[in-house]
């Protein structure tokens, strides 16, 4: 059995600490939006991590999988206003603000995580020729 990854665990503690955080101070008709938001924001960047993994380690897939996974969030982020904010579903500027905000986040998320993983992996400069 394949362990959770690092990102996955990540992301999700961030979105449900996100959205534990703010739900004190939120208006009852906020709390759903802000739900949604985050929900929204949570599948697309696991969507997008899980989908597009194996062109980020290719060289010459990789502007491909950044072009795609930015593909894929600007279409999450129109179809949540489509269907969400201007559907009158969810309140639209507390949804709209935890959906970008939380987006923004775990794309952060995801370069650290990445960012860190590779260089654990790296081999150390000068340790080739020896």
């Amino acid at each position: 059995m394949r362990r959770f990854g690092t990102y996955p665990r990540a992301a999700v503690a961030i979105v449900a600490a996100a959205t534990l955080a703010a739900w004190p101070f939120l208006a009852d008709g906020a709390r759903p939006a802000v739900f949604g938001g985050a929900l929204l924001a949570l599948v697309t960047q696991l969507a997008a991590h899980f989908l597009l993994k194996g062109w980020r380690a290719r060289t010459d897939r990789f502007t491909a999988a950044i072009l795609a996974g930015f593909g894929l969030r600007v279409a999450a982020v129109a179809a949540g206003v489509t269907v969400f904010a201007l559907a009158r579903w969810s309140e639209p500027v507390p949804f709209l603000l935890s959906l970008g905000g939380l987006l923004i986040a775990l794309l952060v998320a995801e370069s650290v995580v990445e960012h860190r993983r590779i260089r654990a992996g790296a081999v150390p400069a000068g340790s080739l020729g020896a």
